[in-house]
């Protein structure tokens, strides 16, 4: 297959709903990711600022987009790990944070915790993560509390009472040292749908209540902390069987059971060549790039009224056309961006060459899905991200007040600056601020 042919069945799907598209993108961003304020600048003295330009420019979005930050302080060389540091502050404004029980506490007792814990690849320390995030003004989030897959060796994993003790042991231990609004938001549960193929698991991972279970022992640790559910690649099977879907199905019953669920992941996985090449594997990821399978499903889990997020994602470079994969990010995150109650995406693998591999059958890094080089120079599709956030969505303009000081507009949300000469002062519009803001300069 040449690169013709994998661009035409690739975008083909985008390419026959292009007036479906247009239609959900543009007014459903310009509806439910925009505001209007009116600002009321005045000086210290009380005398408003009239008849003077004002510059505003946004600052930062509230919408939150991000990537795991598995490679933080991860290559073996100073100037790289310089790259992805400089990187990740550049393009993101949220992180997911590895908390994977195996690595996190691969010797019982011995928690890796603090930032100068053991190095283990691809699982930095939480406070590594979390101290370079404060710096840099990011938002970190959990990944994650139950996730049955990836446990440490030393557990008696048949034994179901033991390892109800000891998962809710690490739940208070976690919850004791990150809880209480540390972070931005915690993971709870982890692809509970996918544990039949996992050849790692305790005895907890086919246990009927498993999942309310966890989500009861989150809801009693974390009370004040956004609570996440996070599943696999879901959205065509949701958009296919609608409320007949295992997802579906499944958050009903927990919402029924009293879950405390705050916000609704599901991950958008396109592993093409992941477990064979990728010309074989085109064919089994393509309803995933099927806009209107895209927008039903999220229709549909959007009718449980709760904020939505895409927890994972993964673009793949198919025969090494860097530019399709840059207009296939384009196309997913315009639609998830314009989907009303979606609050987050997060792109999981930064850099080629560092992703997962589980074993002869699984290598991710076939995929080359990374969004920068194996050296950290972007590639188009983090170029394409950086626009659509920074020029895009994007708000700033010149006004000028009028005899009471006052000027209007319609802006993204987010922080903004006002510069009135060389005084600034900063404010924000969000969905939920007053629409007039008073401003000293």
């Amino acid at each position: 297959m040449n690169h013709e042919e994998y661009r035409k069945k690739t975008l083909a799907a985008f390419s026959g709903a292009e007036e479906e598209i247009a239609a959900y993108v543009a007014p459903n961003i310009e509806k439910y990711r925009k505001g209007t304020v009116k600002l009321r600048l005045t000086e210290k003295n009380g005398k408003p600022i009239a008849g003077k330009r004002v510059h505003i420019a946004q600052q930062t979005h509230d919408f939150k987009y991000g990537a795991n930050i598995f490679l933080l302080d991860e290559f073996p060389d100073g100037e790289r790990n310089l790259r992805y540091r400089d990187a990740f502050a550049d393009y993101f404004n949220l992180a997911t944070v590895p908390f994977y029980w195996s690595e996190l506490e691969p010797t019982e007792g011995a928690l890796r915790f603090a930032a100068n814990s053991p190095k283990i690849y691809r699982r930095p320390a939480p406070d590594l993560c979390l101290n370079y995030c404060r710096e840099k003004e990011i938002d970190a989030k959990l990944h994650c509390l139950f996730y049955d897959k990836f446990i440490p060796d030393w557990l008696p994993r048949g034994n179901e009472s033991e390892m109800l003790r000891l998962y809710e042991k690490r739940f208070c231990e976690i919850a004791e040292r990150y809880g209480n609004r540390q972070l931005y938001e915690i993971e709870v549960s982890n692809e509970v749908l996918e544990n039949y193929g996992w050849k790692t698991k305790s005895v907890l991972s086919d246990r009927r209540d498993t999942p309310l279970w966890a989500w009861q022992m989150a809801k009693q640790y974390f009370p004040n902390d956004r609570l996440v559910i996070n599943e696999t690649n879901k959205l065509t099977e949701v958009a296919q069987h609608t409320y007949r879907s295992s997802y579906f199905l499944m958050l009903e019953n927990l919402f029924k059971d009293g879950a405390r669920i705050d916000k609704i992941g599901v991950q958008h996985h396109i592993f093409i060549g992941a477990s064979g090449t990728q010309e074989e594997e085109l064919p089994k990821f393509l309803p995933m790039l099927d806009p209107k399978a895209i927008i039903k499903g999220l229709q549909i889990l959007s009718t449980f009224g709760k904020p939505l997020e895409i927890t994972e994602v993964t673009i793949p470079t198919l025969d090494g056309d860097e530019w399709l994969q840059a207009e296939l990010l384009r196309h997913m995150y315009e639609i998830w961006f314009a989907t009303p109650q979606m609050a987050s995406v997060i792109y999981w693998n930064t850099a080629d060459g560092t992703a997962y591999t589980g074993d002869a059958n699984w290598n991710e890094n076939n995929v080359c899905a990374g969004l920068f080089h194996p050296d950290m120079t972007p590639k188009p599709a983090a170029e394409m991200l950086k626009h659509l956030f920074g020029e895009v969505w994007h708000t700033e303009l010149d006004l000028e007040t009028d005899a009471s000081g006052c000027a209007d507009f319609r802006g993204f949300y987010g922080d903004y600056e006002a510069k009135v000469g060389e005084k600034t002062a900063r404010f924000g519009l969000h969905q939920d601020a007053k629409k007039i803001t008073d401003l000293t300069i």
